[in-house]
């Protein structure tokens, strides 16, 4: 209900200073673009290295323009971005996300978000307001959920192949990393509805999981090559094309979306070529078979 309420425009004005939503042009100078984009990297270092973080952790960042701080706990994923006196941004600032993990206390599925704020400094006067729906920080979001499914257990983050015969157990293996891959990008569908994402880029990112998941069974007997861009399309190419394009202002979203479609049908003509590839190969094995085996079995008594 506070969320319906909160899109309604009117709704905003009357909001207290933390539930409003902060502007565009806080977020949108380099130096604080760029500040973001390391603690989205921060954030996907300590998901790649989930498993050494089963307890409490504290993984802290100091630069001379910023310090970023991640907080592991129990029940709560905590991210601070604090901006030092040397930053080069336009706005000083300050951004605190917390977030409980999702087995704690969940909101569609998601760890519920329980702070949002970014207290910053305009005019000489300090001011306090909600990231929670800006475009510029939902990637961080998104990272703290992925986070949270990945200390869960979840997600598989080895990405070692063996260029040679690869066992069942291996193949069984590759096979769950792609299924944590589907995982994720359903999660990237999941997470743009809420944003409002185009609905023409919408479809075209299920249709990519559709042909993804029907590709799954036999992923084991794609080329090394062919799948290691399976999982690079799900794990990076698509969730970084996306949240750029929704970080954009309404004009370059409007000029910027026929590209995007563009990008992401290739994406999915990649994913049928390797099924007709696949069927293919298949309808190979299959004359092979009937070819060795009519050798085998034909009794030729004129020999």
């Amino acid at each position: 209900m506070l969320n319906r309420l909160l899109e309604i425009p009117w709704i905003e004005s009357i909001l207290p200073d933390r539930l409003r939503p902060v502007q565009d042009e806080i977020l949108s100078d380099e130096a604080t673009l760029e500040t973001l984009h390391e603690a989205e990297r921060i954030l996907e270092h300590v998901i790649k290295q989930s498993s050494k973080y089963s307890k409490n952790r504290t993984v802290k960042k100091k630069h001379h323009e910023y310090v970023i701080t991640v907080k592991i706990k129990k029940k709560m994923i905590s991210l601070t971005i604090l901006d030092t006196y040397y930053s080069k941004s336009k706005y000083k600032k300050r951004i605190y996300i917390q977030c409980y993990r999702k087995y704690f206390k969940a909101d569609h599925g998601v760890g519920k978000c329980k702070e949002a704020s970014i207290h910053y400094t305009k005019n000489k006067k300090t001011f306090v307001r909600s990231v929670k729906k800006s475009p510029y920080t939902q990637n961080l979001f998104y990272k703290i959920d992925k986070l949270d499914d990945a200390l869960l257990g979840q997600l598989i983050q080895s990405d070692n192949e063996e260029e040679n015969y690869i066992p069942q157990t291996n193949q069984l293996k590759s096979n769950d990393q792609v299924k944590s891959l589907v995982m994720e990008t359903n999660r990237l569908i999941s997470h743009t509805r809420k944003l409002h994402i185009d609905p023409l880029i919408e479809k075209r990112l299920e249709q990519i999981i559709d042909h993804t998941e029907m590709l799954l069974p036999d992923f084991s007997l794609l080329e090394i090559e062919e799948r290691h861009m399976m999982k690079r399309m799900l794990n990076e190419d698509i969730p970084n094309l996306v949240h750029t394009y929704l970080s954009l202002s309404p004009e370059n979203k409007k000029e910027q979306r026929e590209n995007v479609f563009v990008t992401l049908s290739k994406m999915e003509l990649t994913l049928i070529r390797l099924k007709e590839d696949l069927e293919k190969a298949r309808v190979q094995r299959m004359e092979h078979l009937l070819k060795l085996n009519h050798l085998r079995y034909t009794n030729d008594r004129h020999e």
